[in-house]
C-alpha cells in the first residue's frame, strides 16, 4: 500500500505505546550518530546515547558483522571522562564490575559492543569505534548497505540522527551519490557535504535504521571489492520497500487505512478513531478559547498583509495549504485579467452540458501587484494563443510546471514570514504551530486572524452592524475565502444589506470559479510534487524512508538496549 498506509500503521502503534505507561523504567531520549568514511572503505563512527538509565547492568548494541566487518579503536567516556577497554568483556558481571568498562562480546553472528551503565540516573554515553572494509568497492558503484539502530531493541531511542561524512572532506553530494533509508519514519537528505537521516517520530522495536548508500567510483578505493554490482545490493534492499513505487502518490482510501490498521495492530478502530476526534478537539477548543478570549475583530487583520495572514492561518489552521491560490484568482477576476465564460455543449442523448472557462483579458500593469503579475504570466503559458484557459488545459500545465504554482505560493509564505518575523511575532517556526510559541506580539496577529474569522462565521448574529462594512465587503469576503466561509458569509451579507445583492450575486460567482480553479490547480499540483517526489527518493536523492525493506544490511543486527 505504500508509504502513506505504512506510516500510517506507526502513527497508530505510536498513538497507542504513548497512551500506555511505559513499563520499562530505562529511557533513551536521543542517539546522535556520526560515520567518517575513510579513503579505504573502513568507517568510525560515534554514537552518542542521551537517556535516564535506572536499572540494568549495561548497553548493548548487537552488531552482524561478516568477518572482513572487524571492529577496533572501541572507546566510551561519559561526563566524568573515559571508560576503560577491556579485552574480554563478561555479560554476568555486576555493576561495580561493569562500571567504567567497554569491550566486545563475541557471539555466533558477530560480537556485542557493551558498555557498563556505571550510575543510575540521567546519563550521556559517547560510544566511538572503527569498522574495517565496511564500504565496498563493486563493479558499478562503491557503497554500504549499513544498519545503525538495530530492530527489536528493549530500550528504543525518541529521536535518532545520523550523519555521514568522507574523511577527506570531499562533499558528498546528490550529483556523486545516492542514499535511500529503511525501517524507520523520516528522512535521508543531502546537507551540508554530507549525507543526513533523522526519524520524525520515535523508533519501536519494530523499527530498524537502515541507510543504503552509494557514491560514484574514484571517490573512494574499497580495500574490500566484491565481485557484483551494487545494483544487486539496491535490489535486495528494496524487497519489501515502497521505493519504485511511482505511482504510489494518490490518497490513501478508507478502506485500504482500516485494513492496514488491523492487519498490523489488531486493535479496535472505534478506539482509533475515538482517540484522534479527542486529540483534535482539544487543539480546537485550545484555539477557540484563544479566539474568545480575544473576541470579535471587524477590521481587515495584520495590517492588511494577505500573505501574513494567510502563512499564520496555514501556521494555526485556520486555512488550507495552497488556498492563496484562490485569492489570487479572484484578485485577476476584479482587476478585469480574467472574466469567466459560460460555454454550452450537446452531449449523448441530447443532453446539454454547462462549462466555465476563464479568459485571460491582457494585464493591467498600472494596478497589478508582483503577486499578479507572477500568476497572470503563469496562467498565460497555460492558456495558449487562443487566450482560454480550460480545464483540460489547466490539468496538463499544472502536471508540467508544478513548481511555478508552489512558487507563487511560496512567494506568499515568504512575505507572510518576513512580516512575521519583522514584528517578532513567533518564538519558534514549526507545522502546526502552538499556541506558546507566540509572543505577546503574535498574539495580537493571530488573535486579529481569529477574531475576523469568528466574525464572520457569526455575521447575521453580531449586533451593532451598520454601513461601516460596505465599503469593504469585497475584501471581507476574500478573507472568507481565504478561511473557507466565503459561501455562507456571502448568504448573510445578502440578507442584511439587499441594496448590494446584485452586487454580491457577481461576486460570489467569481468567487466560486476562483475555487473551482484553484482546486483544479492545487488537486494537480500536488499529484505531481508528489510523483516527483517519490521518482526523486527511489533514484537515490533522499527524501522519505521506506517502512520496509533494507534487507541485505551489514552492521547493526537485531536486538539491544540494556541488560
Amino acid at each position: 500500500m505504500g508509504r502513506k498506509v505504512s506510516g500510517m500503521i506507526l502513527y497508530f502503534v505510536l498513538l497507542f505505546a504513548v497512551s500506555i505507561p511505559s513499563l520499562a523504567t530505562n529511557q533513551v531520549n536521543t542517539i546522535d550518530i556520526q560515520a567518517v568514511i575513510y579513503k579505504d572503505g573502513s568507517m568510525y563512527i560515534v554514537q552518542t546515547w542521551e537517556g535516564r538509565f535506572d536499572e540494568g547492568t549495561e548497553i548493548y548494541i548487537p552488531m552482524n558483522a561478516p568477518d572482513y566487518l572487524a571492529i577496533s579503536e572501541l572507546m566510551v567516556s561519559d561526563v566524568d571522562g573515559s571508560y576503560q577497554t577491556v579485552p574480554e568483556w563478561n555479560v554476568d558481571w555486576s555493576l561495580e564490575e561493569k562500571a567504567r568498562k567497554c569491550g566486545v562480546h563475541p557471539t555466533d553472528g558477530g560480537y556485542e559492543i557493551c558498555f557498563g551503565i556505571t550510575e543510575y540516573g540521567h546519563n550521556r554515553y559517547a560510544v566511538e569505534y572503527k569498522l574495517s572494509n565496511a564500504v565496498g568497492g563493486y563493479s558499478d558503484r562503491d557503497g554500504v548497505n549499513f544498519r545503525f539502530v538495530n530492530d527489536g531493541m528493549n530500550t528504543t531511542p525518541t529521536d535518532v540522527k545520523v550523519e555521514i561524512r568522507l574523511a577527506d572532506g570531499t562533499p558528498i553530494t546528490d550529483e556523486t551519490a545516492d542514499v535511500w533509508g529503511f525501517g524507520f519514519e523520516g528522512e535521508t537528505a543531502f546537507e551540508n557535504g554530507g549525507i543526513l537521516a533523522y526519524t520524525s517520530a520515535a523508533i519501536t522495536a519494530q523499527n530498524h535504521m537502515t541507510v543504503l548508500f552509494s557514491l560514484e567510483k574514484g571517490i573512494l578505493s574499497p580495500a574490500r571489492q566484491e565481485t557484483g554490482s551494487f545494483e544487486e545490493v539496491r535490489e535486495k534492499a528494496f524487497e519489501g520497500s515502497d521505493y519504485d513505487n511511482v505511482g504510489d502518490g494518490e490518497e490513501v482510501t478508507a478502506f485500504e487505512a482500516i485494513v492496514a490498521t488491523v492487519l498490523s495492530i489488531g486493535l479496535p478502530i472505534a478506539l482509533i478513531v475515538w482517540i484522534q476526534k479527542i486529540r483534535k478537539k482539544r487543539a480546537e477548543k485550545r484555539r477557540q478559547r484563544f479566539s474568545e478570549r480575544f473576541g470579535y475583530f471587524r477590521d481587515i487583520p495584520n495590517e492588511g498583509n494577505l500573505s501574513a495572514t494567510y502563512t499564520l492561518g496555514h501556521m494555526f489552521e485556520a486555512c488550507e495549504d495552497g488556498v492563496i491560490l484562490a485569492t489570487g484568482m479572484l484578485r485577476l477576476i476584479q482587476l478585469g485579467c480574467l472574466a469567466p465564460e459560460e460555454t454550452q455543449t450537446v452531449g449523448f442523448m441530447g443532453k446539454t452540458r454547462e462549462t466555465v472557462s476563464l479568459r485571460l483579458l491582457g494585464s493591467r500593469h498600472d494596478s497589478m501587484n508582483e503577486y499578479d503579475e507572477y500568476l497572470y504570466t503563469v496562467l498565460e503559458g497555460a492558456a495558449g494563443p487562443d487566450t482560454v484557459l480550460q480545464a483540460n488545459e489547466l490539468e496538463r500545465f499544472a502536471n508540467q510546471n508544478d513548481a511555478l504554482l508552489r512558487a507563487y505560493i511560496q512567494k506568499h509564505e515568504d512575505a507572510g514570514r518576513a512580516y512575521l518575523n519583522q514584528k517578532h511575532c513567533l518564538k519558534r517556526w514549526r507545522m502546526p504551530g502552538r499556541l506558546t510559541d507566540l509572543t505577546s506580539t503574535g498574539e495580537q496577529e493571530l488573535g486579529e486572524l481569529m477574531g475576523l474569522k469568528r466574525y464572520l462565521t457569526d455575521f447575521s448574529l453580531v449586533a451593532e452592524r451598520g454601513v461601516k462594512e460596505m465599503p469593504i465587503w469585497r475584501e471581507l469576503l476574500t478573507y472568507a475565502m481565504l478561511f473557507g466561509i466565503a459561501d455562507q458569509v456571502a448568504e448573510q451579507m445578502k440578507e442584511l444589506y439587499p441594496q448590494i445583492s446584485s452586487e454580491l450575486t457577481d461576486y460570489t460567482q467569481s468567487m466560486t470559479t476562483a475555487y473551482s480553479y484553484h482546486y483544479l490547480l492545487y488537486r494537480i499540483m500536488k499529484q505531481a510534487e508528489q510523483q516527483r517526489e517519490q521518482q526523486e527518493r527511489s533514484s537515490g536523492s533522499g527524501g522519505f524512508a521506506s517502512m520496509g525493506g533494507g534487507g541485505g544490511s551489514i552492521g547493526g543486527s537485531s536486538g539491544g538496549g540494556t541488560r
